[in-house]
């Protein structure tokens, strides 16, 4: 140690372990490889609801950039984009170890929305950043909610194809939804927009998804709190990859009713085979 750090005025504390996880997947909002003049770089864009805590934004994003790094072996450019106005006034934009001879600097921009001018976005008829517009700063005087129903009447006016416009209403009304009650926010969206948005359709399918998801691992619990409370735990468990491969929800439910009332475990595991289910 001593002939590492070429001095001896430090104390031994512990060995940390060294062999960092590969297999934990970690995945950024947006990767893009770009020209930048004469360079290929990757632009990294990170969009940040609230504050990062676990772990913070610094310590997330060197992360994110070094294994960028390590993969791909460009240059980097480093955005974190916060959406919430209170979100990322302590972000210090990167980390810096300023030890003589291991000096080590990871820098990345900090995107306050609420800091960019929502107005502009109109005047320069910006689509992409539309849907964000309620985020920004309103023009003076003017409450939030106020500013957000600005943006929503004034996107439904732009002369764009319907479904465009329809995607840009939808999820503008899921952005003004982060700062704003939903039931403020009804009037955004029309029975119309809502059947002629892909968006819409898209975010009523992962709902339902998540919904019968849910169900279905409530279901699969239920059923083995009863089974473990009748009958013998360890018998049980021989029959956890079997149920917990039923993808029909009714068939859960309907199994579960059966562990309610069947006699006896050899009974339930009959039923179970008469089903297709051994």
């Amino acid at each position: 140690m001593k002939t590492v750090l070429e001095r001896a005025d430090f104390q031994f504390i512990e060995f940390v372990e060294g062999e960092l996880t590969t297999v934990e997947v970690r995945r950024t909002d947006n990767l893009i490889k770009v020209q930048l003049g004469n360079e290929l770089v990757l632009v990294h864009i990170e969009f940040q609801v609230g504050d990062s805590t676990n772990p913070e934004m610094v310590r997330r994003n060197v992360g994110y950039i070094g294994r960028c790094y390590e993969k791909y072996g460009l240059p980097i450019l480093s955005h974190v984009i916060y959406l919430r106005p209170n979100a990322g006034r302590n972000d210090p934009g990167g980390y810096k170890q300023d030890v003589p001879n291991h000096r080590f600097i990871v820098e990345y921009k900090v995107i306050r929305l609420i800091q960019l001018d929502g107005q502009s976005v109109f005047e320069t008829e910006n689509i992409g950043l539309m849907p964000f517009a309620p985020l920004m700063q309103s023009p003076d005087s003017m409450e939030d909610l106020q500013w957000a129903i600005q943006c929503n009447e004034r996107t439904k006016t732009l002369s764009l194809p319907t479904d465009i416009r329809s995607n840009l209403l939808v999820s503008q009304w899921v952005m003004s939804g982060l700062i704003h009650p939903h039931q403020a926010i009804d009037g955004f969206l029309s029975e119309e927009v809502m059947q002629e948005s892909s968006v819409y359709q898209h975010l009523v399918e992962t709902a339902e998804a998540s919904y019968q998801r849910e169900a279905r691992q409530d279901a699969i619990r239920y059923l083995f709190a009863v089974l473990e409370f009748r009958f013998d735990g360890f018998a049980v468990q021989t029959l956890r990859p079997v149920l917990e491969n039923i993808q029909d929800l009714e068939r859960l439910q309907e199994l579960h009713n059966e562990a309610l009332h069947v006699e006896n475990f050899e009974a339930f595991t009959h039923i179970l085979s008469m089903n297709g289910n051994e």
